[in-house]
């Protein structure tokens, strides 16, 4: 999720910067055709609106090679980061305040805020449509048929007439209907020349081409270059409409002029197209254009300027070095974690001291010693076989050539470091990182990228994020297993003290100069028989915990393994994928 919402902010702020290139681009070009015909200018501002959808849901980026040529990149294979890389800090992959979430989030906000709207006045413009009465006129029924068989239409648009609208407008979006004020009785010619105007816009396809910019300056409310594009998008495909009625040749510029000051300036209702300006200042410039309506350039021109400038400022691109011809693939290594710590071998308990042989004594016949239950102590001894060791991941060979690694990644996070490298790699990272919090630095012979890109890097982070989660479960693992060796260990001397007891009081029982109590040194082998049984059970059963936490101890092991390869998996396609979008720049 980190890593989508990143990649969302990147490619806002990217499209962005393009949309501002692109506006200037179609500024410069209407500027210095002044004869551009009003369909061509709509269509620049038009593409605006569409490089910035692109921009955001496009996800290659094009290589512009501008910048000179570089050496190709050798085949790369990227050594173990377990075996020789470093890792500092650990991952924290709990929540924490980010400016990426609350900027995103304040432009959700905003872009749901806006939506809300346009369906609310979708929903008031639907009703009336609704509420329109049909238009009962046969005649102009029959005027705005044939006009539309005119402009090589399909079907005729329903007409309808609406006491809720101020100027002739065409509404909906898979069946076009044109609603005629109820009050405003226009003349027969006038009544021609609005109706030509809105089938103009039914044929152009406005009503539909027209959500594109719509739902650009939704998306970047944030951007005045793009309010400023829409609106010139929308002046420029009403004059092209009124190129079209006046292309028909019936009525003469004056004439079409004079019913645009007739129709006056009026609010324009969202998810319509009527015929009146919306701002004094737009009538001016619709009056302005109608002089220029046959003026317009070669066609040839004029297709090749569109066509020229979608190619440049459409698809999303960013500057890029050169190639000198010679392409070879880039290849990587896996990327695996060190391989976890194998458990030590358990302790086995220490056997009681046999008892020396005691000297025969001349009178009494030697005491019988209780030695079952010290065999019985001696059977719940035993020692269990020891737990499994995790398997250890495979780590790749290091590629030496003349004393230092012939590759590095030198990777700087919030959470995570991540060195694998000679001390003079770890020296040019630093040196070129500029300051830069998040940063990866990575070589291959003598060719050096940098990534500096917050979408790649995130995506990184998480990567090793979730790879270093078994890890840490492995950790918490043998912390456990240490535990329950230090237990065993307890008890092994617990049993030695025992066997040293048992030893003694078997040469105090043989010593012919003490009293004799054979019924006080019974009861003493008796006690201690009894004490090493109880031990031997206790140590029975953590040989029984040892062994479980052995094999959970495998399994996180292998679990971890896993792990690595996919983190591998994952960081080799951005490090590719940085490489071929032209993200990860060549470095010094």
């Amino acid at each position: 999720m980190d890593a989508f919402l990143d990649t969302l902010l990147s490619r806002l702020a990217h499209a962005s910067v393009q949309a501002l290139l692109l506006a200037t681009l179609v500024y410069l070009a209407c500027r210095a055709v002044p004869s551009l015909s009003a369909a061509a200018r709509s269509t620049l501002w038009w593409l605006l609106g569409a490089q910035l959808i692109v921009g955001i849901a496009c996800p290659t980026v094009l290589g512009v090679p501008l910048l000179p040529a570089t050496d190709p990149a050798p085949v790369m294979t990227m050594t173990a980061l377990g075996d020789t890389g470093a890792v500092a800090g650990s991952v924290d992959t709990g929540w924490s305040f980010s400016w990426t979430y609350a900027l995103l989030g304040l432009w959700l906000v905003a872009v749901l805020a806006q939506c809300a709207v346009a369906a609310i006045r979708w929903r008031r413009l639907h009703g009336v449509a609704r509420r329109a009465m049909p238009h009962d006129d046969v005649r102009v029924d029959t005027l705005c048929a044939r006009r539309a068989r005119e402009l090589g239409l399909r079907r005729s648009p329903r007409l309808a007439v609406s006491d809720e609208v101020e100027s002739p407008q065409v509404i909906g979006l898979w069946r076009p209907t044109i609603l005629l004020p109820l009050e405003d009785r226009l003349g027969d010619d006038d009544l021609d020349m609005a109706l030509m105007h809105e089938l103009a816009h039914v044929r152009r396809g406005d009503l539909v081409l027209g959500w594109i910019p719509a739902v650009a300056r939704t998306l970047f409310f944030f951007h005045p270059l793009v309010h400023f594009a829409v609106r010139e998008y929308a002046l420029c495909r009403e004059a092209a409409c009124d190129a079209l009625v006046l292309s028909r040749g019936r009525q003469a510029p004056k004439t079409y002029g004079r019913l645009l000051l007739r129709l006056g300036v009026a609010p324009h209702p969202h998810h319509a197209l009527p015929g009146a300006s919306p701002t004094f200042q737009n009538l001016k410039r619709r009056l302005d254009m109608l002089g220029q309506a046959t003026e317009a350039p070669p066609r040839v021109l004029t297709v090749s300027l569109v066509l020229a400038i979608a190619a440049i400022g459409v698809m999303p691109w960013r500057v890029v070095a050169a190639d000198n011809g010679s392409k070879r693939p880039v290849a990587y290594a896996s990327v695996t974690p060190a391989a976890p710590a194998a458990p030590a071998a358990p302790v086995g308990p220490v056997a009681p001291a046999a008892p020396p042989a005691p000297a025969s004594p001349p009178q009494p016949a030697p005491p019988s010693t209780p030695a079952e239950p010290a065999l019985d102590a001696a059977a719940y001894a035993e020692p269990l076989p020891p737990p499994p060791v995790p398997p250890t991941p495979a780590v790749e060979a290091v590629d030496i050539r003349g004393g230092q690694p012939s590759h590095a990644l030198v990777f700087f996070g919030d959470d995570v470091s991540v060195i694998n490298g000679s001390n003079h790699d770890i020296r040019r990272a630093e040196l070129q990182r500029n300051g830069s919090k998040d940063y990866v630095w990575f070589r291959n012979g003598d060719q050096a990228w940098t990534l500096r890109d917050p979408a790649y890097v995130k995506r990184i982070t998480s990567a090793l994020a979730r790879s270093a989660q078994p890890a840490d479960m492995a950790a918490m693992s043998a912390d456990k297993q240490a535990t329950l060796d230090g237990q065993q260990a307890m008890l092994n001397e617990q049993m030695a003290k025992l066997g040293a007891r048992q030893a003694e009081l078997a040469v105090r029982e043989s010593d012919p100069s003490r009293p004799r109590d054979p019924g006080a040194f019974a009861a003493g082998h008796d006690a201690i028989a009894r004490e090493q049984s109880a031990i031997a059970q206790k140590m029975a059963q953590i040989g029984q915990q040892r062994a479980e936490q052995g094999k959970v101890q495998a399994e996180w092991g292998r679990r971890q393994a896993e792990a690595a390869r996919k983190a591998t998996k994952e960081v080799n396609d951005i490090l590719a994928e940085s490489i071929r979008n032209h993200v990860a720049q060549t470095s010094r």
